[in-house]
């Protein structure tokens, strides 16, 4: 009877000690619920033609243009809203693509248009806080938490299949993350 016990309490503490995160994302995953769209009419699933495509026609309608070296496109991203209307947001973005070139997220490098150094409602921190709010619009559903990965405090929201992961990179610049967390576990 005591060993029933002490396994009861043991299993009951294990379960306790799963993170915020863990729990939101097994919550999540067994919703079933799908979002593909990613960004700018690029979704989940496409494959890297599709989006060399997709850039290609966005660029033609000057939407986007060549970011830094040939990997990234470049967007300005308003992000302002009725209490902070100067706020542009240069986006640096390409796929996430598996084994088989299929896209499975989009990786974002961005920093406020207006930053400088002596400026700090421009440096990432800030830019954080207001990038938040803008996929809480965008987005909608559950709120942001707070974990640690790779020894940095990153913000990430997980609704339904999809992930949003927001964290600093420099003082100037911040990397979002947008993936299909079934990839990780190889849901289809």
């Amino acid at each position: 009877m005591k060993n029933v016990i002490y396994l009861l309490f043991l299993i009951s503490v294990l379960s306790s000690c799963e993170s915020e995160y863990s729990k939101l994302v097994k919550s999540e995953m067994k919703t079933g619920v799908v979002y593909d769209e990613l960004f700018l009419g690029l979704n989940i699933g496409e494959t890297k033609k599709q989006f060399y495509d997709k850039c290609w026609e966005l660029n033609k309608q000057k939407l986007v243009s060549q970011g830094t070296g040939n990997k990234y496109a470049k967007y300005l991203l308003d992000i302002s809203t009725e209490q902070d209307t100067a706020d542009r947001v240069i986006t640096l973005f390409y796929g996430i693509f598996d084994k088989d070139d299929v896209m499975y997220g989009m990786e974002f490098k961005m920093s406020s248009e207006s930053w400088s150094p002596w400026n700090k409602h421009f440096h990432s921190d800030a830019l954080i806080e207001r990038l938040k709010k803008y996929y809480m619009r965008e987005y909608g559903n559950n709120q942001f938490i707070s974990i640690q990965a790779n020894g940095n405090e990153t913000f990430a929201k997980v609704d339904g299949n999809r992930q949003i992961l927001i964290y600093k990179l420099t003082d100037k610049d911040v990397s979002v993350k947008i993936t299909d967390i079934r990839k990780r576990y190889d849901i289809k």
